[in-house]
């Protein structure tokens, strides 16, 4: 009796023991060419081709659909978290991908009719390949009912 006792009192010690919790690091992801992480864009119309098989004599148009987040090189990330939200509603045509130096990408989210609801952003995560560090984070945000409305985005990488 006194050896179950001392054995389910050494237990008991130990698991009321506050061990410590290895602590996720996120770190804002700049996008390309910028030093801030989160973009503001409004969607653009689709891009008008020029020349023999576009419209002639009509600048291009070029749309705005595709922004990339640089991942820095030093760092290897767990997980990437895109977080978008936009106060105009929907519905806008949104993908994340992975890219990868092997000119490959791994696509994480691809739906036709977001709704944003004021308030509540859409939060995108995504999982890199094992063994293999992608070099950007893109996402693509389009819809001809989203044209001339407004995004924010914005992307952590976590380790």
């Amino acid at each position: 009796m006194f050896e179950r006792v001392t054995i389910l009192g050494i237990l008991a010690s130990f698991l009321s023991l506050n061990l410590p919790v290895q602590a996720e690091t996120c770190t804002p992801i700049p996008v390309a060419g910028s030093q801030d992480n989160t973009i503001t864009k409004k969607v653009s119309p689709p891009t008008i081709p020029a020349g023999p098989l576009g419209i002639v004599g009509v600048d291009v148009v070029r749309n705005n659909w595709n922004t990339d987040w640089a991942i820095p090189g030093d760092i290897a990330f767990r997980r990437f978290v895109v977080t978008l939200n936009s106060n105009d509603g929907g519905p806008f045509e949104i993908r994340m991908y992975l890219k990868y130096s092997d000119q490959t990408a791994g696509e994480f989210f691809n739906s036709e009719s977001v709704q944003f609801q004021a308030g509540k952003p859409l939060i995108l995560e995504a999982t890199p390949r094992p063994e293999d560090e992608p070099y950007q984070v893109n996402l693509f945000v389009n819809g001809v009912e989203a044209i001339d409305r407004t995004y924010t985005a914005s992307v952590v990488g976590c380790r």
